[in-house]
């Protein structure tokens, strides 16, 4: 009976994939291909190092977290891709370093740092926190409309993003 529920699933998955998919449009294209490098590792890294070494300390006291965050994230992530071993819906990956879980493609990566940042950022800057969701939001349908990710690999990724932020936000490690 599970082995049932988990192929309809799939099915659904696949299906809403290709229902997104078939309404591409080149405009919209061109923007979600700006749009989904707000979620990419390299550029976060930079702002990361930016950030600290140009930021207030506010902003600093907020990377901590950030990058434990971050690093909770990238576990998660290495381990569910490589035991899941999802391919990802186009055989094209663009890595300056290409790492051999990054050809997977559950769950989203992309999708698990924007959901993470946001509430982070926007637990320190409570009038951030809008533009910051919509901005995770954009990032996230970027994946599944530019075929890096199936709609499940992006709602994974952004559910391990927001326990991690919540993990860091509201658990003991938050707090010395």
């Amino acid at each position: 009976m599970l082995k049932k529920y988990f192929h309809e699933l799939m099915a659904w998955d696949l299906s809403l994939s290709n229902w997104v998919i078939k309404r591409r449009d080149q405009r919209t294209r061109k923007v979600f291909q700006v749009v989904t490098y707000l979620g990419s590792g390299y550029v976060w890294n930079f702002a990361y190092l930016i950030l600290f070494a140009l930021g207030t300390d506010n902003i600093r006291a907020i990377l901590m977290p950030v990058v434990f965050a971050e690093l909770l994230g990238l576990f998660a992530i290495i381990v569910l891709r490589n035991l899941i071993k999802r391919e990802r819906p186009t055989a094209k990956t663009v890595c300056l370093v290409h790492l051999p879980w990054q050809s997977n493609s559950f769950p989203s990566h992309h999708a698990l740092r924007v959901s993470m940042l946001a509430p982070i950022f926007g637990t320190a800057y409570p009038s951030w926190l809008p533009s910051l969701v919509f901005g995770a939001a954009m990032v996230s349908v970027s994946r599944i409309y530019l075929e890096r990710h199936y709609p499940l690999d992006v709602l994974a990724g952004s559910f391990i993003g927001l326990v991690c932020a919540w993990l860091v936000l509201f658990e003991p490690l938050a707090s010395p």
